[in-house]
């Protein structure tokens, strides 16, 4: 294997730009050895070899290139002492000098061939591999009902041969065929090891540890059951693909040092993220206000202010307090470790940077954070959003009806006589209810429509280009699956419930937000005056 192999492909560019740039770092340090060995070597120059050192020892390991980065280490270590190397050490640093002078000059740069080009990805294509063709062509159906495409292939190899022509946005696996479930695991393992990876979500009819272990190893993203009726399936695989698709993380990487920030882009960018990079920390606090990272990775030896005090910054401003920071080291004695988590990091990593932990911590505390996110966003007994995180939903759904010329229509539900199913049957068959009346709105609506539970017993539904009649149309089909709803009274007899709603269309009934609610509302009070299990909208004359 030759020298230049050692460089990791996907850094082989960021080598080949930064190799000048390295070689001055080394010709600075040995411009010090020199002043040492004539007895001229000054504090200024001692200073800023011993932090060329540091930088070849961050960034020579991230290339790939462990021994030369050990090896700068240690002559960083002997430069930046309290005191200056005396002429007995001077063997020791001719001898690391050579050996990082060696081992960087042996890599030479060398542009790679341009990396084969995946195959082009369609907006919301999933990829359904089931060899049960009843069970894949009622998820296909559903998906296309949703405005989704839909590929079948009945085994992992037809799904190769699909993926070869067409890369999909999301893929429904299950994991069990008539030759067992290898390749099933080994079409895991490549879709969630491609770059970019493509996620997966795994249907079966086993749910046991070991599978969901397996599953995790390979990179899935989670289970759905093949018992599951379609629209709860398709909801699940529609939800992966838009997460996959939404809107790619920000990472703000803060370090003095442009080698390491370069193979950070290079590193990060093909898992959907991007990368901007900052390497003057002193112009920390205004690039935040610009960039408003999602994420921020922070060096720690820094030239005017460190890593360490950058995150206690952060952590005492209320809007910076959550976001998540890895901080970058190469001190590994506990008491810098120890300091990193007092300021406040989530991460620490060590460098020379490990390109494969890099991209596996920030992936996690990506995951971790949009996790925080939704879970702050859903309300927790009905499964549907809150009402902060709907009303953002539905202004951003006005946005875009207003942006199309489509119409949306706006409905505002009510439990009917709740209070007395509290009052009777007690608060657990009223959380009961509450809860299954969610689940019914999940699987009611469409994933670009948006349900909210506003309060008590109010709910509130965006219907995206639906007009009033469809929006009619649709709430009727869910008052009759929810009148079919059963729940154990407190007597042991079951026991129905009704609601009703009121509904508003943009732009008829008003051009923004508050309008329609208001609308919609009005609506809603004049069907429950006239009645139980009443839908009455806005325009239309009749209540049904």
């Amino acid at each position: 294997m030759s020298a230049a192999a050692r460089v990791p492909a996907a850094l082989a560019e960021i080598w080949e730009r930064h190799h000048a740039a390295v070689l001055e770092q080394v010709a600075t340090v040995e411009q010090a050895l020199l002043a040492l060995m004539r007895g001229e070597l000054d504090d200024e120059l001692r200073t800023r070899a011993a932090r060329e050192a540091h930088k070849l020892a961050g960034s020579l390991g991230t290339f790939g290139l462990a021994s030369a980065s050990e090896r700068s280490r240690e002559l960083e270590l002997l430069l930046g002492g309290a005191c200056a190397p005396d002429a007995t050490e001077l063997p020791r640093l001719s001898e690391l000098l050579v050996a990082v002078r060696d081992e960087v000059g042996a890599v030479l740069p060398s542009t790679p061939a341009p990396a084969p080009s995946a195959p082009p990805v369609e907006g919301g294509h999933l990829l359904i591999v089931e060899d049960d063709l009843g069970l894949a062509e009622r998820l296909a159906a559903e998906a296309a009902r949703r405005g989704v495409g839909a590929a079948l292939a009945a085994s992992p190899a037809a799904a190769r041969e699909l993926i070869a022509r067409r890369r999909p946005a999301g893929v429904l696996l299950d994991l069990t065929f008539e030759d067992g479930t290898d390749d099933a695991y080994a079409l895991l393992s490549e879709l969630t090891g491609a770059e970019p990876p493509v996620p997966v979500l795994v249907a079966t009819m086993r749910d046991t540890l070991v599978d969901r272990v397996e599953v995790v190893r390979r990179g899935g993203r989670g289970f759905v059951s093949k018992a599951l009726p379609a629209p709860q399936a398709i909801d699940q695989a529609l939800t992966l693909i838009e997460h996959a698709s939404a809107p790619e993380t920000t990472l703000l990487a803060v370090d003095d040092d442009a080698a390491v920030l370069d193979a950070v882009q290079a590193l990060l960018a093909p898992h959907g993220m991007r990368v901007v990079t900052l390497d003057d920390p002193l112009r920390f606090w205004s690039e935040l206000d610009r960039v408003r990272p999602d994420v921020i990775l922070l060096d720690v030896d820094m030239p005017g202010v460190t890593g360490v005090e950058l995150c206690r910054v952060l952590r005492n401003d209320a809007r910076w307090a959550t976001v998540p920071v890895l901080v970058l080291t190469a001190r590994r004695d506990p008491a810098s470790i120890e300091a990193i988590f007092a300021a406040g990091a989530d991460d620490h990593l060590a460098k020379p940077v490990i390109p494969g932990e890099l991209v596996t911590r920030v992936r996690n505390r990506v995951e971790r954070l949009a996790l925080h996110r939704a879970l702050a966003e859903t309300d927790g007994l009905t499964g549907v959003q809150n009402r902060q995180a709907s009303t953002q939903a539905l202004e951003r759904l006005l946005r875009l009806a207003e942006r199309y010329e489509q119409p949306l229509a706006l409905a505002t539900i009510d439990l009917d006589r709740f209070k007395q199913v509290n009052d009777e049957h007690g608060h657990a068959a009223g959380d009961a209810v509450l809860r299954r009346f969610g689940a019914l709105l999940l699987e009611s609506f469409r994933g670009e429509d948006v349900a909210g539970r506003w309060g008590g017993e109010e709910f509130i539904v965006g219907m995206y280009g639906m007009s009033g009649d469809n929006a009619r149309e649709r709430l009727g089909e869910l008052l009759a699956a929810f009148e079919r709803e059963r729940f154990d009274g407190a007597d042991g007899a079951a026991f129905g419930v009704t609601f009703s709603a009121g509904a508003a269309c943009y732009p008829d009934d008003g051009p923004h937000l508050a309008a329609l609610y208001d609308v919609a509302d009005a609506m809603l009070y004049r069907a429950k005056a006239a009645g139980r299990a009443r839908i009455c909208v806005a325009g239309a004359s009749a209540i049904s």
